[in-house]
């Protein structure tokens, strides 16, 4: 019971910090590659659909939005195919970039 106490008081007075997730490559219209400094995940934004006419610029913007070695934060939803469906929030910016892409009209909203 000590032993508890003691670990709990001091993770209490020094909690662990978590980094966040770092942008290594944008591989597709809606897939990131990403990194943690531990594991890399390709993570698929959930919640959009991007049209075939828009793929590019979704690319484009994504690209400049949060470019190689942005931290990003995202927050799971499930996984298809091996991939991480997940919401993806720039720190830079602290933009949603599932949002952000139905704002500007690249993709739409199925959630």
């Amino acid at each position: 019971m000590k032993t508890f106490l003691c670990i709990f008081i001091f993770l209490l007075l020094f909690p662990i910090r978590t980094l966040p997730a770092e942008v290594l490559q944008v591989t597709s219209a809606s897939v990131l590659q990403v990194g943690d400094h531990n594991r890399n995940y390709k993570i698929r934004i959930a919640c959009i659909k991007i049209d075939q006419e828009n793929e590019k610029d979704s690319i484009e913007w994504l690209r400049s939005e949060i470019p190689r070695h942005t931290k990003i934060n995202f927050f799971p939803k499930g996984s298809e195919d091996g991939i991480l469906l997940a919401r993806v929030t720039s720190l830079k910016t602290g933009n949603d970039l599932a949002s952000k892409l139905v704002e500007l009209g690249y993709a739409k909203s199925i959630c």
